[in-house]
């Protein structure tokens, strides 16, 4: 019997379900803004016959396999009422044209959540009868390596373009602002997908409830040390919203509800010259009674799982778990060099992010903040169709 995906839904003030919560500024709906259709239909015309670059793609139909198995019979994502995995009566202009900027253009997460997207726009299409150059399109680009510099380069780029929409997943808390409002001088609303930035002219963000998704993995890795013990985090990125998220929830739950648990170190591997297994390894030097180690993200924890064991003292178990579910953490779940994995939804985050784009753009309601929910994986549920829904490669 398949499990439903239960999804925590939260409007403005999402951040506040941690026990100790920051404020958070959510944007109120924009108005849709006047396109300019007949201006842009040539250039997007001559984009179509050109051979697509390396880091950017426009695209019209996602994967044959991109979407997940009985995707929609596991999962829902209901916000204020509105179902953000359906296109169910969203009426867009011919041509319409959405730009998408992700963290990593080498990371497959990303690529799940640009899958999820492009799934949206075939959607719609299909349903509008819309083809050719009729089609709703998505442009899709991302920095190497969540370079922020390259990042702000891409929106600049993408805005010259005057999309009708911009979906950004941003790499730094403190950038973007001066984007947003060029962008919002120019009509083009923008949309945040899994990390955002403190700003209302946002006018939707669709994003993991890191903070409470946190807590329950450090609960979850508590429980495996009997909890009781010293325990290490990684963290993946100190300026990024995710990084900053998933510390605070692991931390709050640790310090508020573990007292015989101490966190004995966390280190930001955005702001550490070191390699991160350099960093495991001299963490695991450090602190010779160290019980747990997790990660942040799906590339600090695939190293979590790979070089734990190798640096645990002789005769000694440390636990290791993370955030993300690529087939390699899964797998390394599987096979015990993890504990648990948090998976997060990244297939319907992008449907969803572009979902709540194309209503803006019909001028149709939108919720300020979209969960996709969140799931916690263990050698015992890691053949189930969840799981396997969620896996990426």
């Amino acid at each position: 019997m398949m499990k439903k995906f239960i999804v925590f839904l939260c409007v403005a003030g999402v951040l506040t379900g941690c026990a100790v919560g920051g404020e958070k500024t959510t944007a109120p709906k924009q108005e849709a803004k006047t396109e300019e259709i007949q201006e842009k239909e040539t250039e997007k015309t001559e984009q179509k016959t050109e051979e697509p670059k390396k880091t950017a793609e426009t695209a019209e139909n996602p994967d044959e396999d991109a979407m997940p198995e009985n995707f929609r019979e596991l999962f829902s994502m209901e916000a204020d009422g509105i179902n953000y995995l359906s296109i169910e009566g969203i009426e867009v202009p011919e041509g319409t044209a959405i730009s998408m900027v992700g963290k990593d253009s080498a990371s497959s997460f990303w690529k799940r959540v640009k899958a999820g997207a492009e799934q949206a726009v075939a959607d719609l299409n299909e349903a509008l009868g819309y083809t050719g150059n009729a089609k709703v399109k998505v442009t899709y680009d991302a920095p190497a390596k969540e370079s922020v510099s390259e990042q702000i380069d891409i929106i600049d780029q993408m805005l010259d373009k005057n999309p009708d929409a911009l979906i950004v997943g941003y790499i730094d808390v403190n950038s973007g602002k001066t984007q947003l409002e060029l962008a919002e001088s120019n009509g083009v609303p923008v949309f945040a997908v899994d990390s955002s930035i403190d700003n209302a002219l946002i006018v939707s963000e669709t994003k993991t409830d890191n903070c409470k998704a946190a807590a329950e993995a450090a609960a979850k890795l508590c429980e495996a040390i009997g909890d009781s013990g010293e325990v290490a985090l990684l963290v993946h990125n100190s300026e990024t919203e995710t990084g900053i998220e998933r510390e605070k929830g692991f931390r709050e739950e640790i310090e508020q509800n573990h007292p015989n648990v101490q966190i004995i170190d966390t280190t930001y591997v955005n702001q550490d010259e070191r390699s991160a297994e350099e960093i495991v390894a001299a963490v695991m030097a450090d602190h010779p009674d160290l019980k747990a180690y997790f990660g942040s993200n799906d590339d600090v924890t695939r190293v979590l799982a790979a070089v734990v064991s190798k640096f645990a003292p002789e005769g000694q178990t440390v636990v290791a778990a993370g955030f993300d579910a690529s087939s390699r953490l899964v797998d390394a779940v599987k096979d015990g060099s993890l504990s648990g994995v948090m998976a997060q939804d990244a297939f319907g985050m992008g449907y969803a992010c572009m979902v709540s784009a194309l209503r803006t753009i019909a001028g149709l309601d939108n919720a300020s903040v979209i969960e996709p929910g969140y799931y916690w994986i263990t050698a015992e549920n890691a053949d189930d169709a969840t799981t396997q829904a969620l896996t990426y490669k």
